[in-house]
């Protein structure tokens, strides 16, 4: 599986994909020559193309005439029509050149062939255009789209809105035979939420329904929805499939409103937000004690701290925490994640190997799962495992651009999908450092993606900015450190490096031997001395290992 890429332009947009041209949501016809000649243009926007190059690109085992180029180009510039009249201009005695102005490109993640039916859940549209009725329809399509995610017949994804603003993909660009979207209205105490399932492929609405309840009965309606998304669908679920829709709940409002606030925290991936998200997190636990998913996220964050961000938690007081949730719930796979690493970090890989695997049998599409057990494999040198774990992290959160930074870790220097993946990754930082300029995560992380782009001095004012956020955050260290040994700047990269080394793990120091991007500072004098000595263990102890 590689990243596709869409070009829109000229009130058209070519699915390299699918080989799908459409004028709005109509598709349009055009041969196949001539489709391969407008698909090497848009490739090519802005630079003049001469004849030969075309001929070669498009007719590499036959001899052709100008004449079968000048053919194609009528039939591309007749289908594209009046609205597309200039775009492809003709250069004398030089070539063609399309207009790079008008062209704009994305990349999309396919979805994996599966026999199951897949599923959308859309953001549910909020009918006020307030923060509250964001988050609130943000909180309901991710929990619909988890439910539903645990039945073993489905595949389903979630599109959860960045902004207020942002605009839900439609369900076809997805790849997906099914959706359900909907709204929502607060008003005080009552609810009104308004829902549908709808066949991708034919239109058909098969199910809506209106719910006008109050607040508390948000749960209800969640459960109400996910049942008749499966009644319609005709599977047949066992009695355990069935339970395990059922998502651990609370009877406190004000509990489940801290906990999806912190989650809309969490997910920005550095090191301010998941510490404002844990105390979201501990805020809805301490409100409601019996609430299993509260403890747990609150261990996850733990999680990210200790493995990513130097922080001060330990794996004791994650596995406390771990412990705590499993009591309360012991089908959370979240849960069995944070044990996982707990146990990882006490050096029990065995148990920490067992604990992913326990979490993935739960639920196949645990997101955090995939992440987890993917460094776990990475560390131990099983690259192939720990891309195929990547890979399917980017295809559970395909709007996050953490699986397609850790898949593009693991990809080949030699490998052309290494570009694939570094314009994905590029894209969706680019698209979250807007949404949180104040965020270094992205900025950091989008920094890699530019560098294997081949375009060293963004990357260099990408990692920059970063540091400006927040000097002392290891990863935007670790990555600067990559960035200027990359260009060859060894007493610039060893500078940055030893201040990661200063606040990294013993995990990450095995993972930064092996990293080829250090590669350029590895002749440094100073360089076996950091990684020899450099790591010191913080506060916890191996022999405390459960």
């Amino acid at each position: 599986m590689r990243p596709e890429r869409i070009y829109e332009f000229a009130g058209h947009s070519l699915d390299l994909g699918r080989g799908r041209l459409q004028r709005g949501q109509e598709d349009v016809a055009l041969r196949p020559k001539s489709l391969a000649l407008l698909t090497y243009l848009l490739e090519n926007p802005g630079r003049v193309v001469d004849k030969e190059e075309l001929i070669a690109a498009v007719w590499p085992t036959s001899i052709v005439t100008d004449d079968s180029l000048s053919q194609c180009l009528k039939d591309i510039r007749a289908v594209l029509g009046a609205a597309a009249e200039g775009f492809i201009r003709t250069v004398p005695r030089r070539g063609y050149i399309v207009d790079a102005e008008h062209v704009q490109s994305r990349s999309r993640l396919p979805m994996r062939q599966s026999e199951k039916p897949s599923i959308a859940v859309l953001p549910f549209r909020p009918l006020a255009n307030d923060r509250e009725h964001h988050w609130f329809a943000e909180g309901l399509t991710e929990d619909i789209a988890t439910a539903l995610t645990r039945s073993r017949q489905l595949r389903a994804i979630s599109r959860p809105a960045h902004s207020p603003d942002a605009a839900s993909p439609p369900a076809e660009a997805l790849g997906v035979r099914y959706a359900v979207d909907g709204s929502v209205r607060l008003a005080g105490e009552r609810l009104r939420v308004s829902a549908r399932l709808v066949d991708v492929v034919s239109g058909t609405i098969l199910w809506a329904d209106r719910f006008d309840r109050y607040l508390s009965d948000v749960f209800a309606i969640q459960d109400e929805i996910t049942a008749a998304t499966v009644r319609h669908l005709e599977l047949e679920l066992l009695p355990e499939e069935r339970r395990a829709l059922q998502l651990s709940r609370t009877a406190s409002m004000e509990a489940y409103t801290y906990y999806r606030h912190g989650w809309q925290l969490a997910r920005h991936w550095s090191k301010a937000y998941l510490l404002v998200a844990r105390r979201m997190f501990m805020q809805a636990a301490a409100l409601d004690p019996a609430f299993a998913r509260a403890h747990s996220a609150a261990a996850l964050c733990d999680c990210f701290l200790l493995e990513w961000l130097a922080g001060s938690e330990t794996p004791q007081s994650i596995l406390a925490l771990a412990e705590k949730a499993l009591a309360l719930d012991p089908s959370l796979a979240e849960a069995h994640v944070t044990r996982g690493l707990a146990f990882q970090r006490l050096g029990r890989l065995d148990k920490g190997r067992a604990a992913y695997a326990k979490a993935l049998a739960l639920d196949p599409s645990c997101y955090e799962a995939r992440l987890f057990a993917g460094f776990l494999a990475r560390m131990e040198g099983e690259h192939d495992i720990a891309k195929a774990h990547f890979l399917e992290a980017a295809q559970l959160r395909p709007d996050d651009y953490l699986g397609p930074y850790f898949v593009l870790a693991e990809v080949d220097f030699s490998s052309p999908e290494k570009l694939v993946w570094a314009q994905l990754t590029l894209e969706l930082a680019e698209r979250a450092a807007v949404l949180r300029p104040e965020n270094p995560a992205p900025l950091s992380r989008g920094a890699i993606a530019l560098v294997h782009l081949g375009r060293a001095s963004e990357a260099f004012a990408w990692v920059q900015r970063a540091l400006v956020l927040d000097p002392d955050d290891p990863v935007t260290c670790c990555n600067a450190a990559c960035i200027y040994s990359a260009a060859g700047d060894q007493e610039t990269a060893m500078q940055y490096l030893e201040a990661y080394v200063r606040q990294s793990s013993e995990d990450m120091m095995g993972l930064i031997r092996h990293d080829r991007m250090l590669d350029g500072i590895r002749s440094h004098p100073g360089y076996e001395r950091l990684v020899a000595t450099g790591w010191r263990p913080r506060s916890f102890e191996r022999a405390a290992a459960p």
